[in-house]
């Protein structure tokens, strides 16, 4: 596994700096940009030469980094895992009336107990205007973190055999009428409570007498043998999607279901297990990066 880094905004003095030098600004992606001198769009290497420099760099500036984080597996680690966390590869947008109708039935719904120290929200409305793509799923817009699954890939779900899931139709904000090219991918099924490590971060956006919200820069990981008995489909006990949406989680059938028919839309995280080589691993790697960034005052943005 690797994790990658990528630099957000700087200041105009400290991107020239990074820019100047050929070899950072090749590897950070420098471009121009008039309004803060340089933006850099590559993620690279955490345990590469680049970070150290960067650091120097901006300790030099006398300035706090803040770096958005990316993960990158081999094929065999994800084949490896029994379970996979889903990632978001396609996003549909919403119009102002559809996110106007899907708040207001999302305010309506009470949250869900869970088995870890938070509750869930999970939506069974969601409004959405625009087209879903026939053999896609596709989150709806950035900030619902609940999907949406095309004609075809509807009825690729239908034949699976797969246990876990369930369709709700999705709607249109006009009389709530039913969306004609999509479904609304959802479930009842929560997992256990995933283990804590340094890689969840507390936020408290709810107040600091309500439970934080929780968030994480690394990968989901239970305790050995937690998920022996869940379906296929499940979703998390903890919130890490926004507005309290609990993140999927699926068994290595629907990575190869998924592929089998041809779908988009999805790409695949390992899911950890308590005790195995690549849990070590992870727990190794993501420390050291994370001490490297404290002794530096630089951060990963959440």
């Amino acid at each position: 596994m690797k994790i990658l880094l990528r630099l957000t905004l700087c200041s105009p003095a400290l991107s020239r700096e990074l820019a100047a030098d050929a070899v950072l600004a090749k590897a950070l992606g420098a471009r121009p940009n008039a309004a803060v001198g340089h933006v850099f769009t590559k993620f690279f290497d955490a345990t590469g030469p680049v970070l150290a420099r960067v650091l120097r760099c901006a300790q030099d500036q006398g300035e706090s980094l803040s770096l958005l984080r990316d993960m990158q597996f081999s094929g065999e680690e994800i084949n490896a895992a029994s379970h996979l966390e889903v990632v978001c590869r396609s996003t549909i947008a919403q119009s102002r009336s559809d996110v106007t109708a899907t708040r207001a039935a999302w305010n309506a719904d009470s949250l869900h107990l869970t088995s870890s120290e938070w509750r869930v929200r999970l939506p069974s409305k969601i409004y959405l205007s625009k087209a879903v793509p026939p053999s896609t799923i596709a989150l709806v817009d950035q900030w619902t973190g609940e999907y949406a699954c095309g004609i075809d890939a509807t009825q690729a779900l239908r034949c699976s055999g797969l246990t876990g899931w369930a369709l709700a139709p999705v709607l249109h904000p006009v009389k709530g009428t039913l969306h004609e090219t999509g479904f609304h991918l959802t479930t009842s099924e929560l997992l256990p409570a995933a283990l804590a490590d340094r890689t969840r971060i507390a936020t408290y956006d709810d107040g600091p007498r309500q439970p934080s919200q929780p968030r994480r820069y690394g990968l989901l990981s239970y305790a050995a043998g937690a998920l022996a008995q869940t379906p296929d489909f499940a979703r998390t006990a903890e919130p890490w999607g926004p507005w309290r949406t609990p993140q999927w989680v699926v068994r290595q059938s629907v990575r190869q279901w998924f592929v089998e028919s041809g779908l988009r839309g999805w790409a695949f995280w390992p899911v950890l297990e308590e005790g195995t080589a690549l849990h070590g691993e992870h727990l190794s790697r993501w420390e050291e990066t994370l001490d490297r960034l404290a002794c530096a005052g630089a951060s990963i943005a959440i």
